[in-house]
């Protein structure tokens, strides 16, 4: 009987770390390159910027991260730059045409 709890266990968590890897929303697993990624009910926009609005760099789309404002993904260059866009998201998404 233990068995086969520990036989459905593991296979529950491999189903549900397959789903996670396959949904797309948060971009990390390259399905997010789309322009438009689904997040529950409402469509993310991603305004596809390569410069990034943080340090003015230009974003490296392979190892790009993102961060969500308004409905819109906008593209960084590295993990810092996500703590400073969103703690003034209106002035750096103001920097992306």
């Amino acid at each position: 009987m233990s068995k086969k709890i520990a036989v459905l266990m593991i296979a529950s968590v491999f189903l549900c770390g397959s789903l996670f890897a396959m949904c797309g929303s948060c971009g990390s697993c390259g399905s997010g390159d789309a322009a438009v990624a689904k997040k529950g009910k409402e469509a993310l926009m991603n305004v596809n910027n390569t410069i990034c609005p943080v340090t003015g760099e230009k974003v490296d789309m392979k190892d790009r991260v993102t961060a969500e404002y308004k409905g819109k993904v906008y593209n960084l260059c590295c993990p810092a730059c996500i703590k400073d866009f969103n703690a003034e998201p209106e002035k750096y998404s103001a920097k992306v045409k």
